[in-house]
């Protein structure tokens, strides 16, 4: 079975997968063009590495397509697919030398000793391991072993390369500085990357796009930017960015704002295509970097609450305060001052283009 569009390298058409009774994967569709770094992301449980080893031809589909460049791989071992993986662990061999370990595809292709040294010197030197030749895997580091991983994976050059949380065993340091390198790579050769991972910071650091997934479903997908600032549904906009979520019932609303009240007082959203019709119960979310902070009103809207505490965490000071209906509302800033103390009452506010509404049935996908 073939598929078109000359861009479109990977296609997923209703993947279902379920183990002891339980479904596991829940009819999941999606495209991933040439040269994309496409990242599943989401909580342990929700499918994405079992997507990723259908993918690859380790786990049988109980239902559903997958097709390569419009070929069907449904009865293809792994081995025939033109597919790569690099898991977590590596899986480097570990009495063959960092040369051997990445020349070990050419090997087994017969490809000719020039063709294999001149190939494994490029791949070394692409990935900085230059020099390293000749060691075992138990003499490199954490990070030098992804790196021989990654040479050894893309050496012959797949279609596709898959990668099951490769960043995870690394502390955190070394991971964000090779969160910037995979991708840099990944551009530099145009290779198409399909990428698995429950850490929000590595899927917007290094995506083009977003696929969120959420109990064998796509909850949400998009680029890192539009999943950041424009969450469709509250989850959405917790797991990507810990957005706060509140609710209220319409006030009004016009052409470029919905005003919503709770017991707290008014709050400002953004106003989408769909109807906010006066008396109705709408979710907003918004961010704890976009909202103001006040001992008294600055606007039409505001809501009031308690200052409960201030913590400093990776460079942030995080503030959480505490509405009325015991809602917790937490506000973010960079640096360590700050102007409140534990108990004072403040109020609330942000611009409506600042927060966005969520959990609306006609925009869910």
């Amino acid at each position: 079975m073939e598929t078109k569009g000359s861009d479109v390298i990977l296609e997923l058409r209703d993947i279902v997968k379920g183990y002891d009774g339980s479904d596991v994967l829940k009819g999941i569709s999606l495209s991933v063009q040439k040269g994309e770094f496409v990242t599943l992301l989401g909580s342990s449980g929700c499918g994405k590495t079992t997507l990723l080893r259908i993918i690859a031809g380790l786990t049988a589909p109980d239902g559903g397509l997958v097709l390569l460049e419009g070929r069907d791989m449904g009865a293809l071992p792994p081995e025939k697919r033109d597919v790569n993986t690099i898991f977590q662990s590596y899986a480097l061999f570990p009495h063959m030398t960092v040369w051997q370990n990445v020349a070990y595809a050419l090997r087994l292709r017969r490809t000719e000793k020039a063709e294999q040294d001149r190939r494994v010197r490029e791949m070394l030197a692409m990935v900085q391991m230059e020099g390293s030749e000749k060691k075992t895997p138990a003499q490199l580091s954490g990070g030098q072993r992804q790196r021989v991983a990654i040479a050894r994976s893309l050496i012959g050059e797949p279609k596709v390369l898959l990668l099951d949380e490769p960043l995870g065993a690394l502390d955190l340091q070394l991971r964000r500085q090779m969160q910037y390198e995979l991708k840099k790579l990944q551009k530099q050769l145009g290779t198409t990357f399909i990428y698995v991972t429950h850490d929000q910071e590595e899927a917007i650091n290094m995506s083009d796009r977003i696929v969120l997934l959420r109990d064998g479903r796509i909850e949400q997908q998009g680029a890192p930017n539009e999943i950041y600032d424009h969450p469709r549904t509250s989850y959405a906009a917790r797991f990507v960015g810990s957005a706060n979520i509140l609710r209220g019932t319409v006030e009004r609303a016009d052409e470029r704002a919905v005003l919503l009240r709770s017991c707290a007082g008014t709050m400002l959203a953004q106003r989408d295509a769909l109807s906010a019709e006066p008396g109705s119960e709408l979710t907003l979310a918004i961010r704890g970097e976009n909202i103001a902070i006040s001992r008294e009103p600055t606007g039409e809207a505001c809501i009031r609450g308690v200052v409960e505490a201030n913590t400093f965490v990776g460079g942030m000071l995080r503030i959480p305060v505490r509405l009325c209906d015991g809602a917790e509302v937490v506000i973010t800033r960079q640096g360590i001052h700050f102007d409140f103390a534990a108990g004072d009452e403040v109020c609330l506010s942000w611009p409506p283009e600042a927060a966005v509404l969520v959990d609306r049935e006609e925009v869910q996908t």
